[in-house]
């Protein structure tokens, strides 16, 4: 009772009273209890979730379940709202074609008939507008391409176009604007070709719907954007670098290629640096750096292409959107008039193809 009382006064002593006291400690017996779980419920979600992770590494990862099998699942109002989102008009009945497979069409078939059910659907797949998009798409990549990139090679054109007409480019852009969601196929996950094959298809159902004006627009703003942050060099590998070089200088007049070492560091090391510099007609060109003398001697002529094709790291960044309205027409005119190939490439030719 004095051990109560003495812990009492100093309490009161505090501005506690008795009363908030037994409060208190009623309180803490309430929360222990309402926390407190059995000892099989740690151990249970434990091996749930080991039977989980087993679950998931076996089919390749998480379930993934289609929108379809959600209970508020309107396909018309998905197909109005992707129009919608994308910002263009389409034709009803060919965008439903773009977004229908093959393989769609193909078990529908199959389990109608399975039920004793006589198959007539009146479904449409996306074989044609696919071919169609992909020629259609491929058109507008080298029309902007060219149409930006004015002194670089057709080799370097046709580098840049296999990037952007890629399945993982075009495969991307398709997961983007969600068409994993409203494609109508036999397999889910979708397929790369499956959303290739789509994406294809839907730039052909907007190009009958709305013109190629409008579909050209949707492939610079969706895929040619694709480029941006990439370095074009490294698209395209040119097999001969310092014999590239040798020929242009040569086709121009001027003299063959001189490799100097400017500098080095480090050459008794596994660090070592060699820089080249090359001239021509006692004028520098360019430097390349590399671990060796040769490596250094390639990649002071790759830069000296990147010079005379102005695809330095300093380029100017790509037109895109707006910018682009004062060139359409100049796109669409460069849609099928190749560049200057790297076998008789020179400056002068060039300049007069760009005016």
């Amino acid at each position: 009772m004095a051990a109560l009382w003495k812990t009492c006064h100093q309490c009161l002593r505090y501005g506690f009273s008795n009363a908030s006291i037994y409060t208190s400690i009623t309180a803490v017996n309430v929360i222990s209890k309402r926390n407190f779980k059995a000892h099989w419920v740690a151990p249970t979600l434990r091996e749930l979730q080991r039977r989980k992770v087993i679950e998931e590494d076996r089919n390749g990862g998480p379930k993934i379940f289609h929108r379809s099998t959600f209970l508020e699942w309107n396909y018309d109002a998905e197909i109005f709202a992707f129009s919608n989102r994308l910002g263009e008009k389409f034709n009803d009945s060919s965008l439903r074609a773009a977004l229908t497979h093959k393989s769609y069409i193909e078990r529908e078939t199959a389990r109608l008939s399975d039920i004793g059910v006589e198959s007539n659907l009146q479904f449409h797949d996306n074989e044609a507008l696919a071919k169609k998009g992909g020629e259609i798409m491929s058109k507008f990549i080298n029309g902007y391409l060219r149409a930006v990139f004015t002194q670089v090679p057709e080799e370097l054109i046709r580098a840049m176009h296999d990037f952007l007409t890629s399945n993982a480019t075009l495969e991307t852009v398709a997961k983007h604007i969600g068409l994993g969601d409203l494609m109508l196929c036999a397999d889910f996950p979708c397929k790369t070709e499956t959303y290739v094959k789509s994406f294809k298809a839907v730039v052909a159902a907007l190009a009958e719907s709305s013109g190629e004006e409008r579909a050209r627009i949707f492939v610079q703003d969706l895929v040619v954007t694709q480029l941006y942050g990439q370095d074009v060099n490294e698209l395209w590998n040119p097999v001969d670098p310092v014999g590239n070089l040798t020929a242009i200088l040569k086709r121009e007049g001027k003299a063959e290629p001189e490799f100097r070492l400017i500098r080095q560091a480090g050459s008794n090391s596994i660090l070592a640096v060699y820089y080249v510099g090359v001239y021509s007609d006692k004028n520098f060109i360019s430097e390349g750096a590399g671990e060796s003398l040769e490596v250094a001697k390639e990649m002071a002529a790759r830069e000296a292409l990147k010079k005379l094709f102005h695809t330095e790291d300093s380029m100017r960044a790509l037109p895109f959107g707006r910018q682009l309205k004062n060139i359409q027409s100049r796109i669409a005119q460069l849609e099928n008039q190749p560049n200057v190939p790297l076998s008789e490439w020179i400056s002068q030719k060039v300049m007069s193809a760009v005016h």
